[in-house]
């Protein structure tokens, strides 16, 4: 058993769990995976800061804010034996900053979404970090292209690693109370912040008032506050708060919305897929990766041009999003909401449509964004990692 332990490869995960989000539900999904097979790597795990209860993970974390970890993290980047992998890190002054003084052997930038925030004319960052890394993974062909017509990342040097989620999960799909309901529920999930476009889903419930929909927000945020107010007036809008399990909340809506300004891939997605729940989203980004429009769910154009007033704390709007209907960058816009209206009616009244989008959208995630396949194929990429210098 020691001789095995010690042929393992090394792999030193840097990751912020602080937070609850799409970056950290895929690598402790990750980690629960490996955990379960047996590896030839051999995992530890570095963060910052505080781990969110949220997360349990069986492997020990290293708090880089105590000076001897911070040490065995720097240990790991300048070794040959180790690949450090970084994850949401890519315009990171800090990161950059780190990694100036030091000579880089393995090293793997993982970007999910943060350059979405990034300002064009702040490319010095990402780019520099970018040449210090082996490889540069982004979560969608979404993010690859951000990376190279924004901040002009060689496309030679990205690898796109589609997000994968526990497809084992034992649940009810039934959905009984749903179907037995003269209620139409629709439901949304995620943070309350300024890219999820949750105000344009309320201003569409004003049109939905006289209708047998309801809408239930799970989440919370520094908008909180802002969209109760707005949907005051509304008896048709119930918030819940934060939930522990997004599986139990899908298997209450009939229907899944997904407003968003900017997505890079759209975990909730897959979430709904896994429950058999349909989903309407916004054609934007990475998030027609996963929801193919007229079969595996529905897309809508944005077009509008945003109308909320940001207060202080929240998530900046980006300056550019992806078209993913020609791969190319534009200004954010949001849908609609009188449209988001109609559509949500037209589909409140089509239980057959709603159906087949859903069982499509269940094969789809179940047969290809597992946590088995993204496990694979990131093996394979620490495979190439380590043969890239004859290790």
């Amino acid at each position: 058993m020691q001789s095995k332990r010690k042929n393992q490869k090394i792999i030193s995960h840097f990751v912020g769990l602080s937070g609850v989000g799409g970056v950290q539900s895929n690598f402790v999904e990750y980690m629960k995976n490996i955990e379960s097979h047996s590896s030839r790597y051999q995992h530890k795990i570095y963060t910052i800061g505080s781990v969110d209860v949220h997360y349990q993970l069986v492997s020990d974390v290293l708090d880089i804010r105590k000076i001897s970890n911070l040490y065995r993290l720097i240990l790991d980047v300048v070794s040959r034996n180790v690949i450090v992998h970084f994850y949401n890190n890519l315009s990171s002054f800090k990161v950059a900053f780190f990694l100036f003084f030091l000579p880089v052997n393995k090293l793997i930038v993982h970007e999910r979404g943060t350059i979405w925030n990034q300002k064009s004319t702040g490319w010095l960052v990402p780019r520099f970090v970018a040449w210090k890394a082996s490889i540069v993974l982004s979560n969608s062909v979404a993010t690859k292209t951000m990376l190279v017509k924004k901040i002009s990342i060689p496309e030679k040097k990205i690898r796109v690693l589609h997000n994968g989620i526990n497809t084992s999960i034992n649940f009810d799909c039934s959905n009984d109370n749903k179907k037995n309901s003269s209620i139409f529920s629709i439901g949304f999930i995620g943070r309350l912040d300024s890219p999820k476009g949750v105000h344009v889903l309320i201003n569409a419930m004003y049109h939905l008032r006289n209708k047998n929909i309801k809408l239930v927000i799970a989440g919370e945020g520094v908008l909180e506050h802002m969209l109760k107010k707005n949907a005051a007036k509304l008896n048709n809008v119930q918030f819940i708060g934060r939930v522990k399990n997004p599986y139990l909340f899908m298997n209450k809506v009939s229907l899944l919305v997904v407003p968003s300004i900017r997505e890079p891939l759209g975990n909730v997605c897959l979430e709904a897929g896994l429950c058999k729940v349909p989903v309407l989203a916004t054609n934007v980004d990475g998030l027609p990766e996963i929801i193919e429009n007229g079969i595996s769910g529905e897309l809508i154009d944005a077009t509008d041009q945003i109308s909320i007033d940001l207060p202080e704390g929240s998530i900046p709007l980006p300056e550019f999003v992806v078209n993913p209907d020609i791969y190319e960058l534009q200004p954010p816009k949001q849908i609609n909401s009188s449209l988001l209206a109609k559509k949500i009616l037209e589909l409140s009244m089509s239980p057959d449509k709603l159906k087949y989008y859903a069982d499509n959208l269940h094969n789809k995630v179940t047969k290809y964004f597992n946590i088995h396949r993204y496990r694979t194929d990131l093996h394979k990429i620490y495979s190439e990692i380590y043969f890239m210098d004859n290790f």
